[in-house]
C-alpha cells in the first residue's frame, strides 16, 4: 500500500510567513485611508473630552 510522504517544515506556514503576510496587507492600505481614520478618531476623542469637561463644569457650578 503506498504511503503519503510526510510534509516537510517548508510546507508549514511559520511565524515569519505570517508576519510577512501581515506586513504585505498592512502596506497595501493607502496612506490617505489610514490618515482619514486617525483624523476621525482624533475628532471623536476631542468631542468626548469637550463634552465631558462642559458637563463636569456645569455640575460643579450647580453645587456651589
Amino acid at each position: 500500500m503506498p504511503t503519503r510522504p510526510n510534509q516537510t517544515a517548508k510546507n508549514e506556514p511559520g511565524e515569519f510567513d505570517r508576519f510577512t503576510d501581515f506586513m504585505r496587507r498592512l502596506v497595501a492600505v493607502p496612506h490617505s485611508e489610514i490618515k482619514a481614520k486617525l483624523d476621525a478618531e482624533k475628532l471623536l476623542k476631542e468631542q468626548k473630552r469637550t463634552s465631558m469637561t462642559s458637563a463636569s463644569g456645569r455640575a460643579s457650578r450647580a453645587k456651589g
